[in-house]
């Protein structure tokens, strides 16, 4: 947690946290948006930048695959955890980039209606709870192999 051991804050863990949570949570309103697009049948030319999204996936595939094999992963998880990175990569380039199209393209309807409120609130959400997950992740398995949560 980002407290010390008196309750307060400590700073350096929030000018370290701040701006991951801030773009993971701006990135996420994106998705989120692009998700808006694309169920409502507003996303024109989704499918000539499609290639373009699964190129982005792959590099982050490849990039992460030569990543964990030079560190302490390798074999199975390295390849694991590529094709974690890979995928979760193409699904937030594509959705992210759909839902700035889309915003781009209907202001009104996101703007209008408080939607990108509502998405960024979402997000936000999503964000603590990632952050929370990452940094209480050993506790989170425990519980889960336990049936402890």
């Amino acid at each position: 947690m980002a407290t010390s051991a008196n309750g307060y804050f400590e700073r350096d863990v929030l000018v370290q946290a701040g701006p991951l949570i801030c773009a993971t949570t701006l990135a996420l309103t994106a998705a989120f948006l692009g998700i808006v697009g694309i169920a409502s049948g507003n996303a024109g030319g989704l499918v000539g930048r499609l290639p373009l999204y699964v190129l982005a996936g792959s590099v982050g595939f490849v990039a992460a695959l030569l990543t964990a094999e030079h560190s302490e992963y390798y074999g199975r998880p390295a390849l694991v955890t590529a094709a974690g990175v890979g995928v979760v990569g193409f699904v937030m380039i594509g959705l992210g980039t759909e839902g700035v199209v889309y915003g781009l393209t209907h202001p009104d309807a996101v703007v209008a209606s408080h939607l990108s409120i509502y998405l960024l609130s979402a997000a936000m959400i999503a964000s603590g709870l990632g952050y929370w997950a990452v940094r209480n992740w050993r506790d989170l398995t425990r519980a889960v192999n336990t049936s402890g949560l």
